[in-house]
Order: C-alpha cells, then sequence, then structure tokens
C-alpha cells in the first residue's frame, strides 16, 4: 500500500513557474522560480524515471503544491520486479506537486536542492 511523505524541503513549489527539466548522463536536473522569484535548482543523482504530468494524482491527504517520498510505490516496485533496479540499492520515489501546473514524479537514488 502507497503511503506518502510530506518532505521538508528548503524550498517551494507553491505558484512556481513551469520547471525547466534535463537529464544528463543518468542524472536528473529541474530548474523553476518559486513564488518569491527565487532560483530553484533540483538535482536526482542516478535516475531510473520521470513523468510530467498535467492531471494530479494524489493520495489521500496530499495537498497540489507540496513535496513528498511515496513509500510502498507500486511504480517503483514495477521497476524493481522488471530487475531495472534492485530493491536495497535504496531508490525513492519522489513527487513534486505544482500545483496549477502539473506534478513531477521521479525515481532517484537522491534529491539535493539549491537556491
Amino acid at each position: 500500500m502507497e503511503t506518502i511523505k510530506l518532505l521538508n524541503l528548503e524550498f517551494s513549489t507553491v505558484d512556481a513557474v513551469y520547471p525547466s527539466i534535463h537529464q544528463e548522463e543518468g542524472d536528473f536536473l529541474v530548474e523553476f522560480r518559486d513564488w518569491q522569484e527565487k532560483a530553484v535548482k533540483l538535482h536526482f543523482s542516478d535516475i531510473v524515471a520521470f513523468k510530467w504530468q498535467m492531471v494530479f494524482d494524489l493520495h489521500e491527504g496530499e495537498r497540489d503544491d507540496c513535496c513528498y517520498e511515496i513509500h510502498g510505490s507500486s511504480w517503483l516496485i514495477q521497476h524493481v520486479q522488471s530487475e531495472i533496479i534492485n530493491d536495497h540499492e535504496g531508490y525513492k520515489h519522489y513527487r513534486l506537486n505544482f500545483n496549477e501546473i502539473g506534478q513531477l514524479d521521479v525515481i532517484a537514488l537522491n534529491l539535493r536542492a539549491r537556491t
């Protein structure tokens, strides 16, 4: 069963502008400006999968303007069962909800942010 864990990050996706998304040699870079016009740069290392969608697929209690880790992720489990990754490697399913503009899901080893 999937559960969500709110991430306490040093940035906010509330009223952010549409993000710029780049994949580079196994890493994934996301850049956007937050509601205060601060530049935010995110680095996901050793990315396995990502998806952007305009439709929000929210769990109970999940807000459309916050960032989460999805525990028990069926999407992550699908990648383990397909032997794309190993269950013990430490991959995580991250979800960034950009209210009104879309939802970004990423499977990666970790997430680092610079503001």
